[in-house]
Parts: C-alpha cells; sequence; structure tokens
C-alpha cells in the first residue's frame, strides 16, 4: 500500500467517546509528567528562579493540566460534532491535528490573562513570535499522546477481531461431526476428470495461477502440494456446500483448518492451522462474505 492511498483510508479511531475519553485524559497526564520530569523549553530555570514561588510554579502546572483538557475536549466533543467531523480520511484527521494544537495554544493565550507565566513577564506572551513557539511546542507534546493512542486503539481493534473470528471458527467447526471431516474431497481436471482426493479436513487451501490449482494438503502431519489442471471457479463450483471458501481472486481456504486472522505484511490474513506457519491473504472484497459465513 503507498502513502496515498494510506492517507486516503477512513480514519474511526477516535469516533467513539470511549476513545475519545483515552485520548484526551492520557494526553492530559502526559503533558504535565512530561514537562515535570524533563522541564524543556527553559522550565528547569524557570523553576529555580527565586522569582516564582513554589505557589506560582503549582498554579502553572495546574493551569498545563486544565488548558490541555479543556482545549483537547472541547475539540473532541464539541466542535467536531459542531463541524460533523466524524467520517474523514486519514490525511484531513492529520490535518485536525495541528488545528487541535492551535485551539490549545489560543486557550494558553486566553489564560495567560489570569494566570501570569512564570517570570511574571507578561508582555512577552503577547508577541506573535512567542505564542508561534509555544505553537509548535504544544505540537511536539501533543504527537506523542496521539501517535500512542493510535497505536494502542489500532493493536485493541485487531485483538478484538482476532478473538472475535476465533470465536466464529469454534462454533463453525462445531457444525461439522468427525465423520463429515473425513468425507474424500475429490479434485477434478478441467475434463471433469479425477485428479485425486483426500479427506476433507486434510484439506488446507488452494492458490491459483492461470490454468493451475496449487492445493495445499497435509499429509502424515506435512504439508504437501498437488498441481491440478483446472480454474478455481470451476474448483469452486464443484465443492458447494463444503467448508471452503474464497477469501482471495486466487486463494480459497478450508475453514476447518483456519486458526484465526491475523495481519501479514501489513495485509489482512488467515493464519492456517499447521505446525509450520503458513498465511492466507484475504481481499476486502471477500471479507464480508467470510464473516457471513462464520455468523
Amino acid at each position: 500500500m503507498n502513502i496515498s492511498t494510506y492517507l486516503n483510508q477512513p480514519f474511526s479511531l477516535f469516533n467513539s467517546n470511549k476513545n475519545k475519553w483515552t485520548y484526551v485524559l492520557s494526553s492530559t497526564v502526559f503533558a504535565l509528567f512530561f514537562l515535570l520530569l524533563f522541564q524543556p523549553y527553559g522550565l528547569s530555570e524557570e523553576i529555580t528562579n527565586p522569582i516564582n514561588s513554589s505557589l506560582s510554579i503549582s498554579i502553572f502546572f495546574l493551569s498545563v493540566s486544565i488548558i490541555s483538557f479543556l482545549g483537547l475536549s472541547t475539540s473532541q466533543f464539541l466542535i467536531r460534532n459542531w463541524l460533523n467531523f466524524k467520517t474523514v480520511s486519514v490525511k484531513k484527521y492529520a490535518k485536525w491535528f495541528f488545528i487541535e494544537a492551535l485551539i490549545i495554544t489560543l486557550l494558553n493565550f486566553v489564560f495567560s490573562f489570569f494566570i501570569p507565566d512564570l517570570g511574571n513577564d507578561f508582555e512577552k506572551e503577547l508577541n506573535l513570535i512567542f505564542q508561534i513557539k509555544i505553537y509548535f511546542k504544544v505540537v511536539f507534546v501533543l504527537l506523542f499522546p496521539f501517535l500512542g493512542c493510535v497505536l494502542y486503539f489500532l493493536v485493541k481493534d485487531l485483538n478484538y477481531e482476532i478473538k472475535e473470528l476465533e470465536t466464529q471458527l469454534k462454533s463453525f467447526k462445531i457444525q461439522f461431526t468427525p465423520s463429515q471431516r473425513e468425507v474424500p474431497l475429490v479434485f477434478k481436471d478441467e475434463n471433469n476428470n479425477t485428479d485425486f482426493s483426500i479427506d476433507l479436513e486434510d484439506f488446507l487451501f488452494a492458490e491459483s495461477s492461470n490454468q493451475y490449482i496449487l492445493v495445499y494438503y497435509l499429509k502424515e502431519g506435512l504439508v504437501k502440494k498437488h498441481i491440478v489442471r483446472n480454474r478455481m471457479k470451476n474448483f469452486l463450483s464443484q465443492i458447494e456446500n463444503l467448508p471452503i471458501i474464497q477469501c482471495h481472486r486466487s486463494y480459497s481456504v478450508n475453514l476447518l483448518n483456519v486458526k484465526h486472522k491475523t495481519k501479514k505484511g501489513g495485509k489482512q490474513s488467515l493464519a492456517i492451522n499447521t505446525t509450520e506457519p503458513l498465511f492466507v491473504p484475504i481481499s476486502k472484497s471477500f471479507l464480508s462474505v467470510i464473516n457471513q459465513k462464520l455468523a
């Protein structure tokens, strides 16, 4: 997948209220602890400066938390709803991230009229260059919790999909008794003549290439391959009512031998239940069909 395609994909990780609150709270906590622990942007000098009392330092860090929380919660729960900014692409939400940083910067400017910055140099805060620097500082600090939440939500969604498919597969496999799994699966060539046959439970998946089908199957616990001169559509027409389904333009898989769904090389795949790792790719066009079959 190239960058352009990825940037135009839908971005929905921050649509649910639960995910929004996770992002808002984690960003608020991160901003506070980042400034406390690392004291960047000259904070260490300001904290040790005798002109700043312990109370003013505490108020400053409290204001950072309040500004972060108010800015992000306003952006996520009010402004996004007002602008109907929900179903958008990755590229559009990336732009929104910078707008969100601007909202926090503006809120920080408003707060500076009531809560002076460390050093009590209010005139400096009215300088445009100073506010631009604040904006880029906000972008930098906000970037870490934002990317952390994106990664967390992606892994969480992927684990949910894996568990959901595993549950569906277990339910599906129960429907087939041991005797049904041992029925012979006959592979015919393009002339409708029998090429070879195996037990249904030993068939793993088939891969098509032009006028040939490469059959993957188990024999005495080992993965074997056999080439049949036939097309995938002809093969699929011969195995109706069996737990074999097409998951890709070039692949069909035996659902009885699927372990779970995963990502391989950034693409959705089905992990085959074998001792050696085998993965069958899933096309987006076949994903809904697989879910319906397992429902």
